[in-house]
């Protein structure tokens, strides 16, 4: 599913952020090359899905018996037999899925060079079995997922190549999937968009235009998510009851129109809403936005006491509508000195930020908490920020990187003043 696998690209690259582990970022790495050998179609839209089944077997195609690794690995066999779990009995109905969940530590660099070439050669051996079937069909709101989760890793790791695949994504759904008056099609194939849209559309499609606002300071994506996001209000939101119906106001043959909050495979369209509206209130310095997040939060406040977990994804967005990280730099975008400072932003974890780069002079909006301060020494600086209080200028990687990281554990930064 692509859905998992862009919750899977997000969620490794704030553990990598945390760790800085060599088998987070592996495993990052191995799953893009996956998303753009399996899932990209011809025009840039990414496929929803790969079946499972192949010659009428669930499985088929990725599971691997004794006798079959053996065939192919020869003497190398019981090298990479004891890495990846494979017995003669199997692990999965008689046959083995390939893992390393025994151990969560890279074996030595030699080792690891070994069980890819390995890899490479069951992956060629594999090649030749019959293929699961691939659903062509292109989703906006599992697009907008992985676009995001795309976005995040391609700053993180300083990988324009990702950066594009998620921006040809992102051009498909634009240019295909939206309408003259900024509504959406929820899904498109064989040559046809579909009119249908749900709110899960243009939450994740609005998250993914401001994560590309964010990294490019191209104020064409922060617009899109604007105009997607005042198309959800006009034709999802609930007037009597706040937070945003499942379906728009304007959709056939339904007998009840619905509101959810509570997270299935993917985060509620509620919750992905909020968060995204209260980006848009640190970016514009619309209290509007903030105040509409705030009121689907409570919208939901009846649940929260009957089971909060499965609201988990609305918590976190109302903990960022309340606690966001605004991280501010002041510099010339393509200048070394603002690079770095941005390498030291991503290399911390915080969820919970907006990264907002402006170059000397420009405005910020009205009551932002570093509108109106300047770069020291003629120099890219940044400032910190949670509510109205904010760091000291930093000119110094090391020194935003140090800044960071006590708000990692929810803390106040070390430096402040509150101006």
């Amino acid at each position: 599913m692509l859905y998992d696998n862009a919750q899977l690209i997000e969620l490794l690259s704030y553990v990598w952020q945390n760790t800085h582990s060599s088998l987070y970022a592996w495993r990052i790495f191995e799953t893009v090359a996956w998303l753009r050998n399996e899932m990209v179609l011809p025009d840039g839209g990414f496929a929803a899905t790969l079946d499972a089944d192949s010659e009428g077997e669930e499985g088929k195609y990725y599971v691997w018996t004794e006798a079959e690794i053996d065939d192919v690995l020869g003497i190398d066999a019981k090298f990479f037999k004891k890495h990846y779990d494979v017995t003669p009995a199997g692990n999965w109905e008689g046959n083995n899925i390939l893992n390393r969940s025994a151990n969560l530590e890279l074996a030595s660099d030699a080792d690891e060079r070994r069980l890819a070439l390995l890899r490479d050669k069951l992956r060629a051996a594999r090649d030749k079995r019959v293929r699961p079937g691939r659903d062509d069909k292109v989703l906006a709101d599992w697009n907008g997922m992985m676009i995001t989760a795309l976005v995040n890793a391609a700053a993180i790791f300083n990988r324009s190549d990702w950066f594009e695949m998620a921006a040809n994504a992102y051009h498909f759904i634009h240019s295909k999937m939206s309408r003259p008056d900024n509504r959406l099609c929820h899904s498109w194939c064989d040559g046809k968009a579909k009119d249908a849209d749900i709110i899960d559309d243009y939450a994740q499609m609005s998250r993914a235009a401001l994560a590309l606002h964010e990294l490019t300071g191209i104020d064409a994506y922060r617009d899109d998510a604007l105009a997607w996001v005042d198309t959800a209000n006009r034709l999802f939101w609930d007037a009597r009851n706040g937070g945003y119906f499942y379906t728009p106001e304007d959709a056939d043959d339904l007998v009840a129109r619905t509101r959810q909050a509570t997270d299935q495979a993917t985060p509620s369209g509620n919750s992905v809403m909020t968060e995204v509206l209260a980006r848009l209130y640190y970016l514009t310095g619309d209290a509007n936005y903030r105040e509409r997040a705030l009121t689907t939060v409570e919208a939901f406040g009846g649940e929260f006491r009957k089971n909060f977990l499965p609201l988990a994804s609305l918590l976190n967005a109302f903990e960022f509508t309340e606690m966001g990280v605004q991280i501010v730099i002041i510099g010339e975008r393509g200048d070394k000195h603002t690079q770095s400072l941005l390498q030291a932003v991503y290399s911390q974890c915080v969820p919970d930020k907006v990264v907002t780069v402006v170059s000397p002079g420009q405005d910020l909006p009205r009551y932002h908490p570093v509108r109106g301060k300047t770069q020291r020494d003629d120099r890219a600086t940044a400032y910190v920020c949670i509510g109205t209080s904010c760091s000291l200028p930093l000119t110094d990687p090391g020194m935003l990187a140090d800044a960071i990281d006590p708000i990692k554990r929810r803390e106040q930064p070390a430096t402040t003043a509150r101006f």
